[in-house]
């Protein structure tokens, strides 16, 4: 499959939006997490369907909501990404940012393993040395913290597993999040009315501005992914995946979180994965012709 550089610069641009978002996040430091979850759901549906509606492309939603092939992977994925959202929100406003970041790390040994297997992908043996790196990592990570990591295996399990039902999905990539949305923003309203009353009311208009900007963040990239695994292998998605949990480390850090031993052998073990994978896709490059 040909890389064109217009797919290139749209997974660029996903992933360092991804990566900055934590600090977005932690401007809502004090909110209910929960309530966030709910608000970004309700606010990326309403935002999608206004690009629907501008754009005049409200039939292409129309279609892919009715399209019964096409919702037995999205219903699943609108799931699996609200699952992923609350999880990271959570880390986020816990103090558990580095943990996300492992997980956001281990998500392309995911994708990788998917785009063999699933998607009958081909990979070289510099490919697979990195994976088995970075897996290394995992495992001594593992070992480490004497017990297991779930939030980092929630985030990247439920991710990678989300990709891949939207790459099988290939649906429009604005209708496909505006559907996703559209599913889970009726339980949102409802969740957030009987249960987070109390929230709601402490919500000012700074807030209440925050949080609908959330929402169009939280679409944004989700669009731009889309498009990406519609575009380009799932084992090129999956690397390009290293820049987000990248930024994301830096911002821990620069939060105040402090690395472990354990994570630092570990980070060290996939950052070696990175640079072998970095190594394979450089040559393969140049052994094909451009696109």
């Amino acid at each position: 499959m040909s890389i064109n550089k217009k797919s290139i610069v749209i997974t660029l641009a996903c992933y360092i939006l991804w990566g900055i978002l934590p600090a977005y996040w932690n401007l809502l430091s004090g909110m209910n997490p929960l309530l966030i979850l709910c608000s970004r759901i309700v606010f990326a549906f309403i935002f999608m369907f206004c690009v629907l509606m501008v754009s005049g492309r409200v039939n292409a939603f129309r279609y892919t909501f009715t399209d019964k092939a096409t919702m037995r992977y999205l219903i699943p994925a609108s799931l699996l990404i609200t699952f992923n959202w609350g999880l990271y929100i959570w880390a986020v406003n816990n103090g558990r940012v580095l943990d996300s970041s492992l997980g956001y790390y281990m998500n392309p040994l995911i994708a990788f393993l998917f785009g063999v297997l699933v998607f009958k992908e081909k990979y070289s043996k510099l490919q697979l040395a990195a994976v088995a790196l970075a897996f290394t990592g995992v495992v001594i990570s593992l070992i480490a913290f004497g017990s297991f990591p779930f939030v980092a295996f929630g985030l990247s399990i439920s991710f990678a597993v989300y990709g891949m039902l939207k790459k099988k999905a290939h649906a429009d990539p604005a209708a496909s999040i505006a559907v996703e949305s559209l599913i889970l923003a009726p339980f949102a309203l409802i969740f957030s009315f009987i249960f987070l009353t109390e929230s709601i009311a402490s919500v000012n208009i700074t807030s209440l501005l925050l949080l609908i900007g959330g929402g169009a963040l939280t679409a944004i990239p989700l669009f731009l992914y889309a498009r990406a695994v519609n575009d380009i292998p799932f084992i090129i998605v999956g690397f390009f995946q290293y820049i987000s949990p990248s930024l994301i480390l830096i911002y821990g850090l620069i939060s105040g979180e402090l690395l472990s031993a354990s994570q630092i052998v570990s980070f060290v073990f996939i950052g070696l994965g990175l640079i072998v994978f970095s190594i394979a896709l450089i040559r393969n490059s140049k052994k094909e012709p451009d696109s």
